[in-house]
Formats: C-alpha cells, structure tokens, sequence
C-alpha cells in the first residue's frame, strides 16, 4: 500500500523544496494550504491538497486523514502563543490520525537555557511532540542562505557590494539553505530509526563575514565589503518593518548567538548518517541573480 507524506508550508520558502524532493522521488503527498489557488501547481504535478488552518482543528483533522508520515513546519511566528497552538494542533492531528512518523523542521535555532522566547517557544513545541507518543525527528537548522535574497539585505549587496549583517566580521556560522535542510527531513522520513532524536544542522562551512563577502565578490566579479551591524542597531532598523516586538524577538536571538561566541556546527556525522549532499554558499549563490538592476 503507498503511503501518503502530508506536507506543511509547502507553499513557503521552506516547503517548497521539502515538496519538490519529495515528487522528485515519486512519492505520495498532501500539502497543507490555507489556499488552494497557492497550491494549484503542485496539484498539477500530482499532490493531493488540503485547504485547512493551524488554527483549526477540524480541518487539520481531515487534512491528517489516512496520513501516514509528517513534515511539519510552522510559519514565522512571533505570538508565541499561537506558534505553540498551532504546533500543538498540528501534533493532535496527527496523533488522532495514528501518523506513523512526523519530522518537525523546528526553521530556527532551538539553543535551551537562553531565556529567547523564541527559543523557548519551539522548544515548547517539540516537547509536546515527544510527550504525544509519535515517533519523530527533529530537524534544527541554523541561518539560512536565503537571508540574502532579503529586501533588508539584497538591495546593498546588488546596489552597493555591500553584505551588512548583525554578527562580528569573524564570528563563524555554519549557514545552510533551504532546500539542504529540506533534504535532510525528507531522508528522515525514511529513518524510522532515528526517532526521539533531533539534529543540529548547518551548511558544509562554517562562514565568517569576511568569507560571506569573498564568496559574493568571486561569484559577482565586483568588490564586496562585510559590514556588521550592531544587534541594537538592527532591532531598530527591524522595528518599522515588522513592529517593535517582532524585532525585538530576532535581535535577541543574534545576541544569545554572538554570547556563545560561534555558530559552527560540525556536521560530519548527522551528514554521513542522512547521506545529503552538502551544498556550498558559492553554489547556491550561483543559482540565483546578483546583478545591478
């Protein structure tokens, strides 16, 4: 009997490619919308939709319907409690429904001890996952590459050759892009095995910002300067774009990140153990248009 994954957020930056592997490879999949005119195109490619809400747990209900694994990611949210409703809904739907596995991409940092809201908030989620009795994984990337393409931050490295972002000019951090932690929950899906952990992951490289600005300088063939901004510095420039609590909320996490004092992970063995293919800034960078409008 084929067996049905549900995908959450796969209309956003970071279910897409979860979806796209996933029908790549030939499998069966739902995809959660609150929108089927969002969906429409990976119904022609063979996904079932479910129009249904975090927010509403009787549409969740039929969209868990005859489900048999999970990818759950929820959308960027910094009313914690409603990220942790919507967590919990989604972990009450699939229990309901009997899922056999859910792998949870937490999107962020999950760093305990901090006293980070949001933080704390994710990590919320994941417990009543594992306090519902459903096999999972739990997914927890770093910064993703896709940062860049930001209106915050793309415009001054297109218009200016400037990468202006809130860690020290040496601080390492080992970025990573959406479609390699994509790879990573859909190789989970077929790791039964691995259930009741979760995983640390990052890009193949642990980047400064001066080795950030290096790799957009070889790909552009123009000057590139890192200019870090200080975390202050950008909860104000945040505020007016998306309200003082929400920037307070994200300049937070830079600062708990800039205390620990680097962002490096090692991923070795979580690489060898899922068999994903790393994929370089300088790749991913090459896939997209850096030029001078």
């Amino acid at each position: 009997m084929t067996e049905t994954i549900l995908v959450y957020g796969a209309t956003g930056t970071q279910g897409t490619p979860v979806e796209a592997q996933l029908l790549t490879q030939g499998r069966t999949t739902r995809v959660v919308t609150r929108d089927a005119n969002r969906a429409a195109h990976w119904s022609a490619r063979g996904a079932e939709v479910a129009v249904a809400d975090l927010g509403d747990p009787d549409s969740l209900a039929k969209a868990n319907a005859d489900i048999d694994r999970v990818v759950l990611q929820l959308p960027l949210q910094y009313d914690f409690e409603l990220h942790e409703a919507y967590g919990r809904n989604a972990v009450d739907a699939a229990r309901a429904a009997g899922v056999k596995l859910v792998v949870f991409n937490t999107s962020a940092h999950v760093i305990p001890g901090e006293n980070v809201h949001a933080y704390e908030a994710r990590q919320e989620v994941v417990d009543y996952l594992h306090a519902s009795g459903i096999p999972s994984v739990v997914i927890r990337p770093t910064f993703y590459y896709e940062i860049f393409l930001g209106p915050w931050i793309r415009p001054g490295i297109v218009d200016s050759g400037v990468v202006a972002f809130p860690l020290p000019a040496q601080f390492p951090m080992s970025w990573i892009s959406a479609a390699e932690t994509a790879a990573y929950a859909v190789a989970a899906l077929d790791r039964p095995d691995l259930a009741g952990r979760g995983f640390d992951v990052g890009g193949p490289e642990a980047l400064t910002g001066v080795d950030i600005a290096g790799r957009f300088a070889d790909i552009t063939g123009r000057p590139m300067t890192y200019v870090s901004i200080d975390p202050d510095d950008y909860e104000l420039a945040l505020a007016p774009i998306f309200g003082e609590t929400v920037a307070f909320e994200v300049a937070a996490q830079v600062r708990c990140m800039i205390r620990r004092g680097s962002g490096a992970i090692d991923m070795t063995a979580t690489s060898a153990d899922f068999g994903v293919e790393a994929l370089p800034l300088a790749r991913w960078l090459n896939g997209h248009d850096w030029d001078v409008a």
